[in-house]
């Protein structure tokens, strides 16, 4: 598949001449929403299973948009974007030389035929679709004049839209239309009066819009022709950064999936799209929108404009997944709600996100395509959006789960939702959750660690070394769900037998770009600091540190500004340091807190995640690490395979550096963790389980510690029997899962894939 499909018809005809298109337009607008999809995706999954299933659902799904879209196209018009199972048409008034459109064909006298076009369309649509019994259509139109925007970053993506009353009067019109109806607007109507027959009329605010009944027209279809071959570097700003790396990387379009996916749904009211600033306003919104996007790696998937209220949907684990995008969604939506509070021109945003399994892929036609994330749960975070207050962020009971240890929530009423039988959960956002940093205490688990006695040996040796004035640093280095945060908690435990203090941060996906993010809940432990508290009395506490840690350090007080994210005005000490030195005199104060500490009590320093950590965070471990091989300050850094050697070898070359690599569970270990975990699951069966059941488990989980304790949790939350092989074979991939392994294969390269 090539890359013209991703754009409309006439957007590429004016690109082909070098030309943009006019912001003020005339003609008719087309709205064709199909229903049925969704029952059908659940309908082929159940019958076929979820990977033939999504094969014949995207068979199905190509050959409905691939009639539709000839239709549009036969007739002249263009499918500027879509929306769900939904797709906008644009029929112009105006001829590719400038010369407008005359009604010949209808009459003898002249009038716009851009809606004779379209309501021809309408029917031919209605017919086309006879031949998908299981699918419904229908349709809306609308006349008159209509704004038409490309907004947004070229170096993300052009956003083409429409906009203006004729587009704001297709939304009512949609609405007013049920399965089979083809309802058209007053203005279309008057042109089509004489060769129509309405079936009946129906109003909302004072708007009268017909359903028509019959139409007999002579036209003929007038089909654009399309444009000779456009330059990649034309049509690249125009399509999504990850289409096009797929289109040019030669590994075609994206097949339909289900995959896990958060959905982030913002509705934006103030701007007057009649307006001569409509464009570049709606242009500012939607580059502080790309950028937040960018920051979390979410898609913008979807841009509705309308003046009672316009939308944005964006999807955060489609096309590419991460192990956290329900908590990136949430600090988009949270960054995404403070950006429009800093834009005049803008009421409060409302936003709505929900989680699940969703259909992801490239659909569409030959001619005219798109990259979409729909379901059910899409259509739930659009509810949800409309039901949040100005201001405010509801989230669906999966996200508020997955993300509570980052925000802070607010239960509300659930509520009743348009084909669900339970009352739905949902949460307010009311902040992210800054907790007061402590000292590291020894965790607690409801199940017992199973396996890895060797390198819980080796770390208690390495911890008696530590006591005796010889720092090390240990390395936990595994896959994911392999056990590093497991391990490092058994460190924890018997470092503070020992009598060790403990302090930890952990790097996030996210904060590749922001300074000490990993260091920073270390030393606010460290110095007691409440980052609750004001600036004021931070500030204050930490100065009262420095005096009782290290007194001949408090000039450099201020260089703790960045680390611990506070305000510190500069001093003659550091206003005289050239920039090259700054660090290194941060370095040094950190050394020298620590080293007095560590004369008080041995210290733990846990870092988990080092695969995520900033530059200069690996600067601060490295040179920490190296410095302080001679006092009773023992690190322990988990991480992952690949990224860590490419970026910082410093510290793994060290003589007290040892690296634990974690491998899979062996039989006997994969046995007692399933007895453990569902001795805690199902009490009254006493863990007890047949051997080939055992092994069929193992072999499912690969020996990884946490899908083995995943797979059980789902089977236990789907009701259904562990103790029962034919139940094993229902299980698919638990969410849980199924992001961390897309979010690995996604990292890979296009032909690694």
């Amino acid at each position: 598949m090539s890359l013209p499909p991703y754009l409309p018809q006439d957007r590429l005809r004016a690109l082909a001449r070098g030309e943009p298109l006019p912001d003020r337009t005339g003609g008719s607008a087309l709205f064709a929403d199909i229903s049925g999809f969704t029952p059908l995706t659940e309908k082929l999954t159940q019958t076929l299973g979820p990977r033939r299933g999504i094969e014949d659902l995207t068979r199905q799904i190509n050959a409905v948009y691939e009639r539709l879209i000839a239709e549009v196209e036969r007739y002249g018009g263009s499918v500027i974007g879509f929306a769900g199972d939904a797709i906008t048409c644009w029929f112009d008034d105006m001829t590719e030389d400038g010369g407008p459109r005359t009604g010949q064909n209808v009459s003898s006298v002249p009038r716009p035929r851009s809606s004779v076009l379209a309501v021809s369309t309408a029917f031919a649509l209605q017919t086309a679709m006879r031949q998908f019994p299981d699918l419904g259509l229908k349709v809306a139109v609308t006349t008159g004049t209509a704004r038409r925007f490309a907004v947004g970053n070229p170096e993300d993506q052009y956003w083409d839209t429409l906009a203006g009353h004729t587009i704001s009067r297709l939304a009512t019109a949609e609405h007013l239309a049920n399965r089979g109806d083809i309802v058209v607007d007053e203005p279309t109507y008057q042109t089509i009066a004489d060769h129509a027959q309405v079936g009946e009329w129906r109003t909302e605010a004072d708007e009268r819009f017909a359903v028509l009944a019959t139409f007999t027209s002579v036209i003929s279809p007038v089909p654009s022709l399309p444009p000779d071959t456009i330059s990649p570097d034309l049509l690249c700003p125009w399509i999504n950064p990850a289409v096009f790396a797929r289109e040019q990387a030669g590994q075609g379009v994206f097949l339909t999936e289900l995959r896990p996916a958060t959905t982030l749904f913002l509705r934006f009211i103030g701007i007057d799209f009649e307006a001569e600033q409509a464009g570049s306003q709606l242009d500012a919104f939607l580059h502080r929108v790309q950028a937040v996007l960018q920051r979390y790696e979410g898609t913008l998937i979807q841009l509705t404009i309308g003046d009672k209220g316009s939308y944005l949907y964006a999807a955060f684990g489609a096309p590419v997944a991460h192990e956290d995008d329900s908590r990136r969604a949430v600090k988009a939506a949270v960054d995404l709600r403070n950006a429009a509070q800093e834009m005049s021109f803008l009421t409060p945003v409302q936003i709505g996100l929900t989680r699940g399994t969703m259909r992801t892929g490239a659909y569409g036609g030959p001619t005219r395509r798109t990259y979409g994330v729909l379901g059910d749960e899409v259509n739930l975070a659009a509810r949800l959006m409309t039901l949040a207050a100005p201001g405010q962020i509801l989230v669906s009971e999966r996200v508020q789960k997955a993300t509570a240890h980052t925000f802070t929530f607010e239960t509300l009423p659930p509520v009743r939702v348009k084909g669900k039988t339970d009352l739905l959960p949902i949460f307010a956002v009311l902040r992210t959750h800054v907790p007061h940093a402590l000292r590291l205490q020894e965790p607690t688990y409801a199940l017992p660690m199973v396996g890895r006695t060797t390198e819980l040996q080796t770390i208690a040796g390495a911890l008696d070394q530590t006591l005796q004035g010889h720092g090390q640093v240990i390395g936990i280095f595994a896959e994911a769900g392999m056990g590093k945060s497991r391990l490092a908690a058994e460190a924890i435990r018997l470092a503070r037998e020992k009598g060790f203090i403990g302090y930890g941060g952990a790097a996030q996906a996210d904060g590749v770009q922001t300074p000490y993010l990993a260091w920073r809940p270390v030393w606010v432990a460290f110095f007691e600091l409440n980052s609750t508290a004001p600036q004021p009395e931070q500030i204050q506490a930490l100065e009262d540190a420095l005096r009782t840690r290290v007194p001949e350090r408090l000039e450099a007080l201020p260089l703790l500004g960045p680390l611990l994210n506070l305000d510190l005005p500069e001093n003659a000490f550091t206003l005289a340091l050239e920039p090259k030195y700054r660090q290194s005199a941060l370095r040094a104060l950190l050394e020298d807190c620590l080293r007095a500490a560590a004369r008080e009590a041995p210290l733990l320093i846990v870092l988990e995640d080092l695969h995520w950590l900033d530059a200069l965070s690996l600067t601060i471990l490295d040179e920490l690490a190296l410095a302080l091989r001679d006092s009773r300050v023992c690190f322990v850094l988990a991480y992952r395979p690949q990224p860590l050697a490419q970026v910082t070898p410093r510290f793994q070359t060290l003589p007290n550096f040892t690296q634990l690599e974690l491998t899979e569970l062996t039989p006997a270990e994969a046995t007692q963790a399933l007895h453990a975990k569902l001795t805690q699951l199902y009490p009254a069966r006493d863990g007890q389980l047949p051997a080939a059941w055992v092994a069929r488990l193992h072999a499912r989980a690969q020996g990884n510690p946490f899908y083995l304790e995943e797979l059980l949790n789902y089977l236990h939350a789907r009701g259904l029997d562990p103790f029962n092989p034919a139940d094993l074979d229902k299980v698919e991939l638990p969410d849980s899962l199924h992001t961390l392994i897309l979010s690995r294969i996604d990292q890979l390269t296009e032909a690694e894939k």
